[in-house]
């Protein structure tokens, strides 16, 4: 009798078109946890991603006049839901990550992944299709977007006042332009100015808490990535570690805080720090008027010297009031 064959295994990693990329990815302890490993992951496939479709070693990257280029994070947003958010990956899951590329010019590209829970084989992605990506995740897939920029140092011995600058070979024309009503530049642009992607706070929400402020100072042990740049990352921690100590503020506890489900998460930068500075960090809370159980979450961190903006965030947070107590 012949043995049935074996099912067949998809490919780690594919190129299927010129905007598009495919991944079989199985959870290490590296790339998750209650911290920002998993989102640091994600930002490795968006540089891997642009590096393989744009033919650009992103790693080692140099402007026209030869010194470092990085391909910075500008903007980022990853939403989930009840059943699978961004704190749902584990040890062994099998992840299935469809990745594409989208030209902004020289100087900037936005790459949007669509993670699902379940890796078919040998069966092609759907369609991507904008208008569905942006309707929000299936169950059990998250979706996000990138938007980076690319910045050189004007000072080598400072991350403050980054400039623009785009490599010689960053060959992004091939890449497929983008339907302008997807284009996250008016969505980051109003965050910066009203400080909260919330389009309408004091019409749709209720405050439950606000005037919260915390310090933090660069822990230059675990905070700095590679060439002494503030790690995209670590902002997500920054954030975190003020909502937490708020919530403890509120009287709630911390298993009841490790038990909230962040479904949607955006997050702007506005500018990089130095190894020796300080946050201020402020927290808003509000709750949707018409939804029990979920909360929006507004964050925002400004040097604590300077007052310099230098990022904004809007947590949307599923949580039991009856476990925080």
């Amino acid at each position: 009798m012949t043995p049935a064959p074996a099912p067949a295994v998809p490919p780690a990693f594919q190129v299927l078109d010129a905007g598009t990329v495919r991944r079989r990815v199985t959870v290490s302890p590296s790339m998750c946890g209650h911290n920002s490993l998993f989102l640091g992951q994600i930002g490795d496939w968006t540089w891997e991603t642009v590096g393989s479709l744009c033919d650009t070693d992103v790693l080692a990257a140099r402007n026209a006049e030869g010194d470092p280029a990085y391909l910075a994070f500008f903007y980022y947003r990853v939403r989930g839901s009840r059943e699978f958010h961004l704190r749902s990956p584990t040890f062994g899951d099998e992840l299935d990550v469809l990745s594409r590329s989208f030209d902004f010019g020289s100087e900037s590209v936005l790459t949007v992944h669509r993670i699902s829970a379940t890796v078919k084989a040998d069966t092609p992605p759907e369609p991507w299709d904008p208008a569905a990506f942006h309707r929000g995740p299936a169950p059990g897939s998250l979706h996000v977007e990138n938007f980076n920029r690319w910045v050189s140092r004007r000072d080598a011995d400072s991350n403050r006042g980054l400039m623009t600058a785009s490599p010689p070979d960053f060959h992004h024309t091939r890449l497929p332009a983008l339907p302008e009503e997807y284009s996250p530049r008016p969505v980051y642009g109003r965050a910066r100015s009203l400080l909260t992607f919330c389009a309408d706070p004091e019409q749709e929400y209720a405050t439950v808490a606000e005037g919260f402020t915390t310090r933090y100072g660069i822990d230059i042990t675990r905070d700095l990535n590679g060439v002494g740049l503030v790690y995209f990352a670590s902002y997500f921690s920054f954030v975190d570690l003020a909502v937490l100590r708020q919530w403890r503020e509120l009287g709630r506890g911390d298993r009841a805080f490790l038990r909230r489900k962040v479904i949607d998460q955006q997050l702007c930068y506005a500018g990089n720090a130095d190894p020796d500075s300080e946050f201020e960090i402020a927290v808003t809370v509000r709750a949707p008027r018409a939804r029990a159980g979920e909360e929006i979450v507004d964050v925002v961190v400004r040097d604590a010297h300077s007052a310099d903006l230098i990022a904004v965030s809007t947590q949307r947070v599923l949580w039991d009031p009856e476990e925080a107590r």
